[in-house]
């Protein structure tokens, strides 16, 4: 006997729509940019009507802001499933490909979306520049906390391991970004000089060199 599916509760309904908002949006950043977004385009293209936006979000930076916190998340439990190893005495170098490895996909991925916040992360008066300085200060806490656990990092002052995560998230961001302009990049190798760097300035940090 066959089943009929349920009908959709309140609750249900309105999230189903928030998230076509969301998927559009981030459709029409990566194929045309953000000139492209629009609350006209956006409902336009996840087929409800223009005032249902505002049920959802006050503006297109609210949006906006929505999309980032949400891929934040999930690259932040994903790097943390990914450093696990370290905290029970895992290989530094196996965690760390792991991790980058992780981390350039997600870059990849979200390219166009952290492109927008990168443009106004310098800029004091926008909402999305202050969150994108939170953001990175974010990924570069995760890093301090991971390397708490390696004996030569925890042996160098805590404003030195802060300035070595905030080197290695904006190489990590650069690599990751360069991956849209280059055919010929070559994850495997990028991973690779990543962990080398990691290994390098660990060590530098420590001896004070």
């Amino acid at each position: 006997m066959n089943q009929t599916s349920r009908p959709l509760t309140r609750a249900e309904a309105k999230l189903l729509t928030r998230h076509r908002l969301m998927q559009a949006a981030l459709n029409l950043l990566a194929q045309e940019g953000r000139v492209a977004l629009t609350t006209s385009s956006v409902t336009r293209a996840a087929g409800v009507a223009q005032p249902t936006f505002y049920v959802h979000f006050d503006g297109m930076e609210s949006l906006l802001s929505s999309l980032a916190t949400e891929a934040l998340n999930e690259v932040r439990t994903a790097l943390h499933a990914a450093r696990a190893p370290l905290f029970e005495g895992g290989d530094l170098m196996e965690a760390s490909r792991g991790a980058y490895r992780l981390s350039l996909r997600a870059i990849r991925q979200h390219a166009a979306l952290l492109t927008v916040f990168l443009a106004e992360r310098y800029k004091p008066a926008s909402e999305l520049g202050r969150q994108a300085r939170d953001l990175l200060d974010t990924l570069q806490a995760d890093l301090v906390t991971a390397a708490n656990v390696i004996p030569a990092a925890r042996a160098i002052p805590l404003a030195r391991r802060q300035l070595v995560a905030r080197g290695l998230v904006a190489l990590t961001i650069e690599f990751g970004l360069a991956q849209r302009e280059s055919k010929a990049f070559q994850e495997d190798e990028a991973v690779s000089l990543l962990c080398s760097v990691t290994q390098s300035l660990i060590l530098a940090a420590a001896t004070g060199s």
